[in-house]
């Protein structure tokens, strides 16, 4: 056989196994209902994918003209196809970190309860942080027991072990006094070093510490742990992301990817040193083990210098050549929980149980405005922690403070939880081009929003929690988020919650706030994704982006309300390849 006969029997061979490499990379789904999230074109009858891309939308013989008839045909049987769900504001680490530890169970309200537990996890192996047993997860509810608490906890078998519960609200927690010791917290130092974060400390009726801590006193208590490894990190993540992957979640920003878990956040001042999650981030990104799309967001302290967004700039150099993961802005916590006994939002007027005090008022707003400016020209998207109605104001202020001195207002900026919001700032939302991030399953009548409000805070500012309704009626951008570990990362029942504002004790007042499916699906999908700053590459079903997709086994836009919160994710897809599969 001469050289030319070769040469084209290996063409013949080789063709063959091209086009079947390609049709295999090529798929044609077809047969359900869709949801593109397009507003262009809103139910397609099909879609087609190639490799990683999704590269066709439209009528099924259009879709199959362009792939070909070597595509692989998907038939979704009727079920109903969406795009990703994007979830705007997630602590994806700390929560899969928070499922490495154990957590502790509600109601136990007895000391034999309380010590039938520890005997049944004091040989679990996730128990221990160095000598420190750590307990997550606990319900706010035990802060009202803190004599139960004592009773156990500093009894004689825990004189010499160290023991930290962290509360469910990532605010606050308790000590043991073995704890306390450890972190050098006692009388002297609350009147020395600690004097400003009194405050922070809860007291018996003696004048002793009780154990219990909020936020920057949190925080004093955590500068006591080992610090969690990179390794760790990881493992958190993947099981973070897993489990997102199985409630539909195919991207999600982090917004605060600069610090580990458990180590200080409330009074802490990040530089370009610390890393935090990022490092855990890229590597399984260039691993190819990164389930998810992530826009990363470094915590940068309230009152930091806007030289500080130097240091964010380097370490978006540093982290910029992993896929998938991006640092994409800045993340301000501009006040703490309105909740009884925390009681850090700020508001615009006193706690009815606190004669006087709304939250601080130590903010140098000339300064806190730079800052915000600085970072928006450098196009930092700011991403501001809300709750009260004064801290969405100063939000708000320093936003139209950047807007006033730089030229480009296309950057999209967001306040996140939005708890109590003023008509006043809800009015500013769209002129200023900013978006709120919002947790709606916490739009419901339970007992974060009655009894540890009511008789506390200020009537009038109760009238509209959580103000959805009102915020989309004034043209602002509602994106959905979770908070997760904080709450549940279901986006199924925060969907029901906005769209009926029912708790676990009934309606929340008023049902105007309540909004439409179309826009708490749009909240998940391509309104996420722009507050994330992905909406080029993700969030609908359009030629051209991620082969991101959901189905469930239920249609979102027709079944009864009820129904939304028991969806199931039938199988998840992240970047044309199936990583959930329901069993």
């Amino acid at each position: 056989m001469n050289i030319k006969t070769l040469l084209l029997a290996s063409l013949l061979v080789t063709l063959p196994a091209a086009a079947n490499a390609q049709s295999q990379s090529q798929t044609l789904i077809f047969g359900g209902t869709i949801y593109s999230g397009d507003p262009a074109n809103p139910h397609p009858e099909a879609v087609g994918i190639e490799g990683k891309k999704i590269v066709a939308v439209g009528s099924y013989q259009e879709v199959s003209t362009r792939l070909g008839s070597h595509a692989k045909r998907l038939d979704l049987q009727g079920k109903y196809l969406m795009p990703g769900l994007i979830d705007s504001h997630v602590h994806a680490a700390f929560a899969g970190f928070q499922g490495m530890t154990v957590n502790f169970p509600d109601a136990m309200n007895e000391v034999q309860q309380l010590q039938q537990f520890l005997i049944r996890s004091k040989d679990d192996p996730r128990l221990t942080l160095g000598d420190v047993q750590l307990y997550s997860n606990v319900s706010l509810d035990y802060w009202h027991q803190l004599p139960l608490l004592d009773q156990v906890f500093n009894g004689p078998q825990y004189q010499q072990i160290p023991v930290v519960l962290a509360g469910s609200d990532a605010h606050t927690g308790w000590a043991n006094q073995a704890m306390l010791r450890k972190a050098g917290i006692d009388a002297k130092a609350l009147a020395g070093r600690y004097a400003p974060l009194k405050g922070n400390f809860g007291l018996t009726p003696s004048g002793q510490l009780s154990g219990f801590a909020s936020e920057g006193g949190w925080d004093a208590i955590l500068k006591a742990l080992p610090p969690v490894s990179d390794e760790t990190i990881a493992s958190a993540i993947m099981t973070a992301a897993k489990q997102l992957n199985q409630v539909g979640i195919t991207a999600w920003m982090d917004p605060i990817s600069n610090i580990r878990p458990l180590a200080p956040i409330f009074n802490a001042e990040p530089d370009r040193r610390d890393t935090g999650l990022l490092p855990a981030y890229s590597m399984l990104s260039r691993e190819g083990k990164l389930t998810g799309h992530v826009s990363a967001l470094a915590l940068v302290g309230i009152h930091a210098s806007p030289a500080i967004i130097d240091d964010v700039l380097a370490l978006q150099q540093q982290f910029q050549d992993a896929p998938d993961v991006n640092l994409v802005g800045i993340k301000i916590l501009q006040d703490g929980v309105i909740e009884f006994p925390s009681q850090t939002a700020k508001l615009s007027e006193p706690y009815l149980n606190r004669p006087g005090y709304s939250g601080k008022d130590d903010l140098d707003k000339q300064r806190f405005n730079e800052l915000i400016r600085t970072a928006d020209a450098h196009q930092l998207i700011a991403h501001f922690h809300a709750i009260g109605d004064r801290a969405v104001r100063e939000s708000l202020d320093a936003i139209a403070y950047a807007r006033a001195h730089n030229q480009d207002h296309r950057l999209l900026h967001s306040i996140t939880h939005l708890e109590v919001v003023s008509p006043a700032s809800i009015a500013r939302f769209k002129p200023l081009n900013v978006a709120a991030s919002m947790q709606l399953l916490w739009a419901g009548k339970n007992v974060a929003t009655t009894m540890l409000l009511e008789g506390k805070v200020p009537p009038a500012l109760l009238a509209r929690l959580y103000p959805a309704g009102s915020l989309l009626q004034s043209g602002a951008i509602i994106a959905g988020a979770s908070d997760w570990p904080v709450s549940s990362p279901s986006p199924f029942l925060a969907m029901y919650t906005a769209i009926t504002r029912q708790g676990e004790l009934g309606l929340l007042p008023p049902a105007s706030e309540q909004i439409s499916r179309q826009a708490i699906l749009q909240a998940y999908t391509l309104n996420a994704a722009k507050v994330i700053g992905q909406e080029k590459e993700i969030g609908s079903i359009s030629a051209g982006k991620s082969a991101d997709l959901i189905l469930l086994d239920r249609n979102l836009e027709q079944v009864a309300s009820e129904q939304i919160k028991e969806t199931k994710v039938l199988w998840t897809m992240f970047k044309g390849k199936q990583v959930y599969v329901a069993r």
